[in-house]
C-alpha cells in the first residue's frame, strides 16, 4: 500500500482556506463537499452524521474523479478551481477539514478510475494518505468520510440541523420551481435528492415553506433576454432563514453566494424580507471562496446582471411604500459629475468604473428628417421597438437564444427589411445623495452611481460652507470608490490619495 506525504506547510495552508469564508470550518466542510458533488452533476446526495463517532459522509452518484482529479484532490499546491467551472473547490471541503478533524476516508469510482485514500495526521506536523481500495462505494460517484475531534463543537448534530444548513446555502435546490428551471438549463435533474440521516429532505416551494406575502415573482433581463429568476416576499417572521439572515439571497447553479440588500433601508420590515434570485452567469464573477461576488474587473459586465435584480427590487419595495432615500439629481450632484470627468486622464480606474463610451459615428435625423452621420458620445445603435419574442415558461429560457429584427417597409423598393436606428444614452459618473443618518458611510457605490451620504454629521457639519462641502464629497466618493474596488481583491490602499491629488491639481 503506497503511503504520500504532504510536503508543504499544510498548517498555514488550511488555515487559509478556512480564513476565506464568512462562516465557521464545520459548515465549510459541509458546503464544500455538497458543491463537489453538484459539479460532479450528481442526482442523489447523501449526508450522514454521527454525533456521538464525531463522523460525517457525504456520498453522491456523480461521475465521480478521474486519476488526475485525484491527485489534486489531494495536492495542497494545486491551484484554487478556475472561475466560472463550478461552485465548489476540488479537494476544499476535505482539505480544511483539516483544522478540526483528523481523519478522511475517501472513495471514488469513474467511467476511467476507481481509487480510494486514508487521510491522516500522523503528527502535528505530518499529513500523510494513503492509497486504498472502495469498501463502502459499489457504484459510479464519490464517498467521502470525515472524523472530527472529539474535543470540537460543530454547527450541526441532528437531520434538522443539517437540513437547515442545507437551505441556508442551498435553497433553490429544496424548491421544485427552481429544481424545473435547473432541469431545463441542464445543470441538474428535477428530481434531484438531498437524503439526510436516510431522510429525504422533499422540496417544497419556497412561497409557501415560508409563508411569504406581498410576492413578486420576475425573470431579470438583459436587454430582452432573460438571464435568470428571481422573487422576493415579505415572510410573517424576522430572520425566516437563520440568525440575523435576509434579504435577497443571490444565487448561481442553486448556491446561495450573497444576501443583499442593494443598498436600500426597509425600515421595520427589512428582517422579514425574503428573496431568492438565481443568475447563472453570476458563476463567472465569484471571488476565490465563492462566497462574494469580483465585480472591479469586468463591472459592466456584472452590471448587466446585478442592475435588473436592484431595479426589480427597489419597485417592489416601492409598491410596499417604502421610500426611496435618494434625492433628485440637483445642481451640486451635476457639478460634481463634471468634476470626476477632468480626472479621467490621471485616475483611469474612473472611466472603467463609470463606463465611459468613446464617440461614435451614427445615423441621425436632421430638421428635416434626412438621415446623416453624426458624431455623438454614448452612442447605441439598435432597432425598433418588437424585435424578438419573450417567450413562456419556467426560468431564464426564451425562445431561441439570438435577438429578432424589426420589420419597417420599404416604400420605394416594397421589400420589408429591418431598419437599425441610433439612439444616444447618458454615460459617465452618476452623483445621487441620500439622508442615512444611521449609516456610517461616507458614501456607497449603487450600480454606477455613487450616493454621497446627506445624513453623515460630517456632511451636515459643512452643509452651509461651499468649498467645504465640495472637498467633503469629493473625498466621501474617493472612500466609496476605493471600497469598492478592493472587494474581492488586495486592497489599493492609495486610491483616495491618488484621486485627491489628482483632483488637486486640476
Amino acid at each position: 500500500m503506497a503511503t504520500h506525504e504532504s510536503t508543504v506547510n499544510f498548517g498555514n495552508l488550511i488555515q487559509d482556506l478556512a480564513d476565506m469564508y464568512p462562516f465557521d470550518v464545520g459548515t465549510v466542510v459541509v458546503v464544500e463537499l455538497v458543491a463537489n458533488a453538484l459539479d460532479s452533476k450528481a442526482t442523489t446526495i447523501c449526508i450522514d452524521f454521527d454525533p456521538q463517532a464525531k463522523m460525517l459522509v457525504v456520498t453522491d452518484n456523480g461521475k465521480g474523479m478521474t486519476a488526475s482529479d485525484f491527485d489534486q484532490y489531494h495536492d495542497f499546491a494545486a491551484g484554487l478551481k478556475t472561475r466560472g467551472m463550478g461552485i465548489g473547490f476540488a479537494g476544499v471541503g476535505a482539505k480544511v477539514s483539516f483544522n478540526i478533524a483528523t481523519k478522511v476516508i475517501t472513495e471514488t469510482r469513474s467511467e476511467s478510475f476507481i481509487g480510494g485514500s486514508n487521510w491522516y495526521l500522523q503528527s502535528k506536523k505530518k499529513l500523510v494518505w494513503e492509497d486504498t481500495q472502495p469498501r463502502h462505494l459499489q457504484s459510479q460517484g464519490t464517498r467521502v468520510e470525515v472524523i472530527f475531534r472529539q474535543d470540537i463543537t460543530l454547527p450541526f448534530s441532528s437531520t434538522e440541523n443539517i437540513v437547515f444548513l442545507l437551505r441556508q446555502h442551498y435553497l433553490p435546490l429544496l424548491d421544485r420551481k427552481f429544481l424545473a428551471l435547473y432541469d431545463q438549463l441542464g445543470y441538474y435533474r428535477k428530481d434531484m435528492t438531498f437524503i439526510v440521516n436516510g431522510q429525504r429532505a422533499t422540496p417544497g416551494d419556497v412561497i409557501s415553506d415560508y409563508s411569504l406575502e406581498r410576492v413578486r415573482e420576475f425573470f431579470p433581463l438583459r436587454g430582452r433576454r432573460r438571464i435568470g429568476y428571481g422573487l422576493f416576499g415579505l415572510a410573517t417572521s424576522e430572520y425566516p432563514i437563520g440568525e440575523n439572515l435576509c434579504g435577497v439571497l443571490l444565487c448561481t447553479h442553486g448556491k446561495v453566494i450573497k444576501t443583499d440588500m442593494f443598498n436600500q433601508f426597509p425600515g421595520e420590515i427589512g428582517a422579514r424580507i425574503l428573496g431568492l434570485v438565481e443568475i447563472p452567469d453570476f458563476v463567472n464573477f465569484l471571488t476565490s471562496a465563492k462566497t462574494d461576488f469580483i465585480r472591479r474587473r469586468k463591472h459592466k459586465e456584472f452590471e448587466q446582471l446585478y442592475a435588473p435584480i436592484r431595479r426589480e427590487f427597489k419597485g417592489w419595495l416601492s409598491e410596499l411604500g417604502v421610500q426611496q432615500l435618494e434625492l433628485p439629481a440637483s445642481d451640486e450632484a451635476l457639478k460634481l459629475e463634471r468634476e470626476l470627468k477632468k480626472l479621467i486622464d490621471d485616475i483611469p480606474e474612473l472611466g472603467e468604473f463609470f463606463g465611459f463610451r468613446g464617440v461614435k459615428t451614427i445615423l441621425q435625423s436632421d430638421r428635416e428628417g434626412q438621415l446623416a452621420a453624426d458624431s455623438q458620445e454614448g452612442a447605441e445603435v439598435t432597432f425598433p421597438i418588437g424585435e424578438g419574442e419573450a417567450g413562456e415558461g419556467e426560468g431564464p429560457l426564451d425562445v431561441g437564444e439570438g435577438p429578432g429584427q424589426a420589420l419597417v417597409e420599404n416604400q420605394d423598393s416594397g421589400a420589408i427589411a429591418a431598419k437599425p436606428i441610433s439612439r444616444t444614452g447618458r454615460r459617465g459618473p452618476k452623483i445621487a445623495f441620500a439622508e442615512a443618518s444611521n449609516r456610517e458611510d461616507l458614501a456607497w457605490v449603487d450600480g454606477n452611481n455613487i450616493v454621497i451620504n446627506s445624513g453623515h454629521p460630517a456632511y451636515t457639519k459643512v452643509r452651509t460652507n461651499t468649498v467645504a462641502k465640495r472637498l467633503h464629497c469629493i473625498f466621501a466618493i474617493a472612500s466609496a470608490i476605493q471600497k469598492f474596488l478592493s472587494s474581492g481583491q488586495t486592497q489599493d490602499l492609495m486610491f483616495s490619495d491618488r484621486m485627491m491629488a489628482a483632483w488637486g491639481r486640476k
